[in-house]
């Protein structure tokens, strides 16, 4: 534009010419840069201006004389601005069909689009026209009047799929891809699929062994449910249609058998405790040749629990079956020994010292004697350590506050005071009952300890008594004389429970003591917001600096190492494990004498011709009663 500005060759009429017809496509450049920036809104806003104008114009037209009428009113109207007003549906269809009907003009011309339209409607005979018309609405008109009076909003889906028509159903089937629903009686498309298999020649083989599936498949869910509420009655007969199915008697004797021996549990990968690893490789586990006896009073045991009340009836003590296996038990000679002779290599005295060191550095130095029942206090909090692994497989830092608390409700020595307790929090799923320090008894032995950890479990919502089977106490009082072998391994347990206390007090949330949030925003807490915290952080951090007291104690020399206190500790848990054991032998022999006795009542009665007396009964539901004490403890 410039070049033909300065160029004095070109007339003045042409330049003026040339000058407008480089504004004019300059503008159109414009506007159609300005169109690509628009929405579809806007857009179909500008067509319906465009409309107004033209229909304005029209208008002008007729009511004065044409040219001055179209240039007054379209500058009036560009003028003005007119607010358009929203667009119905119907409208904005409409407004649609006709910006690309205008578009397809141009594209094609006017003559060939006008010839393609008559070709369109000339495509189909007006008489096959007006007979399809007419069976739409007569397909239409039927639909409304079996509808006539459904509340489509109320009804369920069964009763509206029982009005529907054969062929509305296979419609629905092929648009959604359903191949049958739920419920859907088979025989009521039976026609439908015989015809369909007359007219293509097909067989219905497929569909037989089709329905064959499906019912083996009913039969296996059947049988799964079965056993699912057997196992979950316990003893308890399920009902009376079932005693008779043998596959229901196998459920009975097998299931509950593996179930009590926690065979099942051998499908599971189980953890193995660093410390048993670490005693191992030092000799404080000895392997040995075992050989599990498995006789007919263990089949007794479990069809008393069994809910068929057709089991077999107990043999003789003298069918038995053993097998031979190899385990490692507690070297207990070893571990009556001092700390000193206990630690031989020289590798291994390096390392303790080391460890020990490392400790030291980290802690602060103790500087009086601590009180007597301190090695109690911190051979009750290994108790509940190796308890909390064995309970949660060694994962302790996977849910650091579910740790603690399985921690602080079987210590009663190291927990939080009992306004702390997550108990008295009205949103805390968990019922730890703390003791407050006053209230704990003084102790001077392990026995002592002991039995106040029992009482913890025993009263606990989540451990229910489980340390008081004789079975899982004797396996734990090993974990704790094994521990105690040597001080780093006390401390290492002590540095676990630090870091599962770190990542309770590193998480984030609010506090106990914050009870909760402000009316205001109690609705705004969603999934984002974190869950509140089971302790808050000022119990948490008192109960660590209780930690490292414990840490200083097992590290000092002249109140720990010099002495024979970790030895004293030591070897009362080891007596513990024996005696615990001895228990365990006690009631094996107590439930075989009583075996005995039954067996003995029963032979009785079966020589006297089924009349059994008074004292007979009265012993049997005694010792009945005894058995059955005896197998919930071990």
């Amino acid at each position: 534009m410039s070049e033909l500005q300065s160029n004095p060759s070109v007339m003045p009429q042409d330049r003026k010419k040339m000058m407008g017809i480089l504004d004019r496509f300059e503008k159109q450049a414009i506007d159609q840069e300005r169109m690509l920036d628009k929405s579809e809104d806007e857009i179909l806003r500008q067509i319906q201006q465009q409309q107004q104008q033209q229909q304005q114009q029209q208008q002008q037209q007729q009511q004065e004389e044409e040219g001055h009428g179209n240039t007054v009113m379209s500058r009036n109207n560009i003028g003005s601005g007119a607010t358009p007003r929203k667009l119905s549906s119907k409208e904005r269809n409409e407004l649609i069909r006709k910006t690309i009907e205008e578009e397809q003009k141009e594209a094609l011309g006017e003559e060939q689009y006008q010839r393609q339209g008559v070709e369109e409607n000339f495509a189909i005979d007006p008489k096959n026209r007006e007979e399809m018309d007419q069976i739409l609405e007569q397909e239409h008109q039927d639909l409304l009047n079996r509808f006539q009076g459904v509340n489509l909003d109320e009804e369920s889906f069964e009763s509206i799929w029982t009005i529907l028509s054969p062929e509305e159903r296979q419609e629905f089937r092929e648009r959604f891809m359903i191949s049958r629903l739920p419920g859907e009686n088979d025989d009521e498309d039976a026609g439908i699929d015989i015809e369909e298999e007359v007219a293509t020649g097909t067989d219905s083989r497929n569909h037989r062994s089709a329905s064959v599936d499906d019912d083996e498949e009913i039969e296996a869910r059947k049988l799964l449910q079965e056993m699912g509420e057997t196992l979950k009655c316990g003893g308890e007969k399920v009902g009376e249609s079932d005693s008779d199915d043998p596959m229901m008697a196998d459920l009975d004797s097998d299931d509950l058998r593996a179930i009590r021996d926690a065979e099942i549990s051998e499908l599971i990968p189980i953890w193995k405790p660093w410390w048993e690893i670490e005693a191992e490789q030092a000799g404080q586990l000895k392997k040995v040749t075992v050989s599990q006896v498995s006789d007919k009073d263990e089949s007794g045991r479990l069809n008393a629990g069994s809910i068929d009340s057709k089991s077999k009836p107990v043999g003789t003590f003298a069918e038995k079956s053993s097998v031979v296996a190899e385990k490692f038990v507690l070297d207990e000679e070893a571990m009556l020994r001092p700390q000193r002779a206990l630690v031989q290599d020289l590798d291994e005295a390096e390392e303790e010292e080391k460890q020990r060191q490392l400790t030291a550095a980290t802690v602060p130095r103790m500087t009086r004697a601590p009180h007597p029942a301190l090695i109690y206090h911190i051979c009750a909090l290994l108790f509940a350590y190796v308890a909390t692994s064995r309970v949660l497989n060694g994962d302790l830092n996977e849910e650091p506050e579910q740790t603690l608390a399985y921690i602080f409700d079987i210590c009663p020595f190291f927990s939080p005071p009992l306004s702390a307790s997550p108990s008295k929090s009205s949103h805390m799923p968990l019922s730890t009952p703390t003791v407050p320090t006053q209230d704990i008894p003084e102790v001077d032995d392990f026995e002592t300890t002991l039995a106040i950890l029992q009482t913890s479990s025993l009263n606990s919502k989540l451990w229910k008594g489980d340390t008081l089977r004789l079975e899982m106490l004797s396996l734990l009082l090993r974990d704790l004389t094994l521990i105690l072998a040597r001080p780093s391994r006390s401390l290492r347990s002590i540095q676990q429970l630090k870091n599962v206390f770190n990542s309770c007090m590193g998480s984030t949330g609010p506090s106990p003591k914050g009870d909760s949030f402000p009316e205001g925003d109690r609705g705004k807490i969603g999934a984002a917001q974190k869950r509140t915290r089971l302790f808050s952080k000022s119990v948490l951090h008192r109960l660590f600096k209780k930690l490292e007291f414990y840490e200083s104690y097992l590290v000092s020399d002249e109140f720990l190492l010099k002495t024979d206190r970790l030895d004293r500790i030591r070897t009362e848990v080891v007596m513990a494990g024996i005696r615990v054991r001895q228990e365990m032998v006690g009631w094996t022999q107590e439930l075989e004498n009583i075996t005995r006795v039954n067996e003995a009542t029963d032979s009785n009665a079966a020589n006297s011709g089924g009349v059994v007396g008074a004292h007979d009964i009265g012993a049997k539901e005694s010792f009945g009663a005894k058995k059955v004490l005896i197998e919930e403890l071990s």
